[in-house]
């Protein structure tokens, strides 16, 4: 019993266990001022417990970048910056162009994760390890 113990507590210390790539999808629904649902489905890599991902094209309406560190205990605050894509997918119809930035909350373990960022909708990140 003892040796499982101090098994996950080596494995919970250790910074560098999430590193490799990631399969994200961020899902956001339908907003109550009647922005569009829509779903991104990315790949993120993390390096020495550090996650980087992209989607869409860096500097044109529709990217978003996702980034920041993992805990060794799996715990994360990501930084998502972006560029809103069309009006019709975006909180009050906000113009094409615009930047944006959400702070991500997030828990990883060895294959999975779960994220959210809240906003006047709440959007939900999934991790999964291909």
């Amino acid at each position: 019993m003892l040796a499982a113990l101090g098994a996950t507590a080596v494995e919970a210390a250790d910074p560098g266990r999430f590193d490799g790539s990631w399969a994200v999808t961020l899902a956001c629904p339908g907003s109550p001022d009647g922005a569009a649902p829509f779903t991104f489905r990315f790949v993120a890599n993390v390096k020495d417990g550090v996650l980087h991902g992209e989607n869409g094209h860096a500097g044109q309406p529709g990217w978003m970048s996702l980034d920041g560190p993992i805990q060794p205990d799996g715990a994360a605050v990501l930084d998502a910056n972006g560029i809103a894509g069309h009006a019709a997918y975006n909180i009050n119809a906000t113009q094409a162009g615009t930047p944006y930035h959400h702070s991500v909350t997030a828990h990883f373990d060895a294959a999975r994760g779960t994220g959210q960022w809240v906003t006047v909708r709440a959007c939900d990140f999934t991790f999964v390890r291909p």
